[in-house]
C-alpha cells in the first residue's frame, strides 16, 4: 500500500514518517513526501498512492482542493485529514466530500496513524480478495485496473475487449448512483435482456455503477438508453445520467469519468433520466447573489424572526434547483457549509447541542434543506430563543460594526431605545453588561485572527476596534488568561486552549 504524506511543517512530516517505517508492516510503502499541495499533486500523479494523509490547511493548495483534484482521475485513492481545533468546520467538510478519517494533530498519536492505515489496508484487501477474473463477487464488472493501465492502450483494448466491446459502434456510458447494488443489478440484467440491448457491465467503482451501451447509429443509441431509463424509474432505481455519445476504445475511459461527473446531479435530483447535453443547456447560477443570500441567513439567526429565517431558507434551497453541469459541485459544497455554519451557531447556543449529521449521510438538496430547517427550529425553541428583539438587534449591531469604536449610546440609537433602557434590558437578558459582551466579543475574534491568519499584532488590535495596541494586549492577557504573543505561538500546536473564553 503505497502511502503519500502532505504537511507544510517539516517536523510533522517527518513524525508521521518515522511512526509507520517504526510500526514495522512490510505492506505499507512511503511512496513519496511533500511539504505542499501542489507538490503533492504533482506526485500523486506520478506514483498513485493509496493513501494520502495531508495537513487540511496549508499555503497554496489546501487539503480539501487537493483531495477533490487528485479523486479526479485517481478516484480509489484514500485521504486521512491531519487537522487542528481550530479548522474543525474544514475538516467536517473533507469528510462529506470523501476523507476516510480526520485526526487531530495535537492529539495524533503514532498508533493512531497505524490503525488508520491498517483499516484502510484491509478494506483494500477485502474487495481484491471477493474479486474473480475482472469481477466482484456480487457479479458487478470490476474496472478498478484500468485506471492503473490508461496509458496501456493494449491492456485496455484486451479488457473492453474481452467483455463485448464493439469498436466499430457507437457507445453511451450511462451511470447510477449505488443504492442497493444485488437489486439494481438483477434489475439491470432483466431490462437488458428484455430489450436485447447490447451493453456492457454493469460495471462497480465506490458508489458508481456504470452500464455501456452500443448500437450502430445515435438514433437507435438514443432510443434504447431512454426506453431503458423509463424502465429503471419504474423499479426506482434512481436517477440515471448519460455523458455524451463516443466511439472507439481511445475515449471509454474518459467518457466514465464524464458519466462519474454527471452524478453529481444525484444531490438535486433522485429519480429521472438527465443527459449532459440537457445539463449543459442549464444557464449558470448567480453565485454572488446565492453567495450573498447565505450570509444574509446566517447573520439573520437569533437577531431576525423565525418564520423569516425559515421562508429565506426555503427560498434559497429553491434558487439551487436547476443548477448548469459546471455548478453542481459548488451548489453541494455551499448547502454542506451551510448546514456546518448552522451547527456551530447551534453549538453556540444550545447545551449539550451534538451535530445532526454523520460522516455516512447520504447528502442531497433535500437532506440539507430539511436539517437546515431542523436546526433553525431548534434555535429557535422555547428554551434556546430567550432574546428579545431589542436585544436581537443590538447583538447583531456589536457583531456587524465590533472592529469600530461603537459605544452604548450608538447602539441604543441605532434600535431606538434609550442608553438606560438598553443598559438594564441588555444586562437582564444576557447576563452580561453590554460593555463586558463587546469585550468578549472583540477578544473572541481577535483569538481567531491570532490562530488562523498571519496579521500582526497591531493589525489584529485594530481589526477588531481597539486604536492602541499595547491596551489591546493588557485587556487580551487579562481577559484570556494569556498574552496574545503565546496564542499567536499555538496556532501550530492545535489552537488556543483553556483560556477565561473558553470557560
Amino acid at each position: 500500500m503505497k502511502i503519500l504524506i502532505v504537511d507544510d511543517e517539516t517536523p510533522i512530516r517527518e513524525w508521521i514518517q518515522f511512526s509507520i517505517e517504526r510500526g514495522g508492516n512490510p505492506e505499507f510503502e512511503i511512496a513519496a513526501v511533500a511539504e505542499s499541495g501542489n507538490e503533492a499533486f504533482d506526485m500523486a500523479l506520478k506514483h498513485q498512492p493509496d493513501v494520502v494523509i495531508t495537513d487540511i490547511k496549508m499555503p497554496g493548495m489546501d487539503g480539501i482542493e487537493l483531495m477533490k483534484k487528485v479523486l479526479e482521475v485517481s478516484p480509489y485513492t484514500n485521504f486521512v485529514i491531519l487537522t487542528n481545533y481550530a479548522e474543525f468546520s474544514y475538516a467536517r467538510e473533507a469528510v462529506t466530500y470523501g476523507a476516510k478519517k480526520y485526526l487531530l494533530k495535537s492529539e495524533l498519536r503514532g498508533r493512531d496513524i497505524l490503525s488508520t492505515l491498517e483499516e484502510i489496508y484491509g478494506e483494500i484487501q477485502e474487495k481484491a480478495g471477493n474479486k474473480e477474473k475482472d469481477c466482484y463477487s456480487n457479479g458487478y464488472l470490476d474496472i478498478f485496473d484500468c485506471y492503473y493501465n490508461l496509458d496501456n492502450k493494449e491492456f485496455l483494448e484486451d479488457f473492453w475487449k474481452r467483455h463485448g466491446f464493439r469498436p466499430g459502434e457507437l457507445f453511451l456510458v450511462t451511470a447510477f448512483e449505488q443504492r442497493d447494488g444485488v437489486r439494481q443489478k438483477e434489475v439491470m440484467d432483466r431490462l437488458v435482456g428484455e430489450r436485447k440491448i447490447h451493453a456492457i457491465g454493469p460495471a462497480l467503482k465506490n458508489r458508481s455503477i456504470y452500464l455501456i451501451f452500443q448500437a450502430g447509429s445515435g438514433e437507435e443509441l438514443t432510443e434504447a438508453a431512454e426506453w431503458f431509463s423509463e424502465g429503471c424509474r419504474r423499479e426506482n432505481l434512481g436517477l440515471m445520467v448519460s455523458g455524451h455519445m463516443g466511439k472507439g476504445l481511445a475515449s471509454i475511459m474518459e467518457a466514465i469519468e464524464e458519466a462519474e461527473k454527471m452524478l453529481r446531479y444525484t444531490f438535486l435530483l433522485d429519480t429521472g433520466y438527465l443527459r449532459i447535453e440537457d445539463a449543459m443547456e442549464l444557464l449558470p447560477l448567480d453565485r454572488a447573489s446565492i453567495k450573498k443570500n447565505c450570509q444574509k441567513i446566517l447573520a439573520g439567526i437569533l437577531y431576525e424572526g423565525e418564520e423569516v429565517i425559515q421562508e429565506a431558507l426555503v427560498q434559497w434551497f429553491q434558487s439551487l434547483h436547476g443548477a448548469p453541469f459546471a455548478d453542481i459541485q459548488w451548489v453541494k459544497e455551499m448547502c454542506i457549509q451551510l448546514v456546518i455554519r448552522i451547527e456551530e451557531i447551534c453549538a453556540a447556543h444550545i447545551p449539550d447541542f451534538s451535530e445532526e449529521h454523520h460522516q455516512d449521510m447520504d447528502w442531497t438538496l433535500k437532506v440539507c434543506g430539511g436539517l437546515c430547517r431542523n436546526l433553525v427550529n431548534r434555535i429557535y425553541s422555547e428554551d434556546n430563543f430567550r432574546y428579545s428583539q431589542s436585544v436581537r438587534d443590538a447583538i447583531r449591531y456589536i457583531h456587524n460594526n465590533y472592529n469600530r469604536d461603537i459605544s452604548l449610546n450608538e447602539v441604543a440609537q441605532y434600535i431606538y431605545r434609550s442608553p438606560e433602557y438598553l443598559s438594564r434590558l441588555f444586562k437582564s437578558e444576557t447576563g452580561e453588561k453590554f460593555s463586558s459582551y463587546l469585550m468578549s466579543y472583540r477578544l473572541n475574534k481577535a483569538r481567531d485572527m491570532l490562530i488562523n491568519t498571519d496579521m500582526k499584532i497591531y493589525e489584529i488590535a485594530y481589526a477588531v476596534g481597539y486604536t492602541t495596541p499595547s491596551y489591546f494586549s493588557k485587556m487580551y492577557r487579562d481577559f484570556m488568561g494569556v498574552g496574545p504573543e503565546v496564542t499567536r505561538s499555538q496556532r501550530n500546536t492545535g489552537g488556543a486552549r483553556g483560556t477565561k473564553a473558553d470557560g
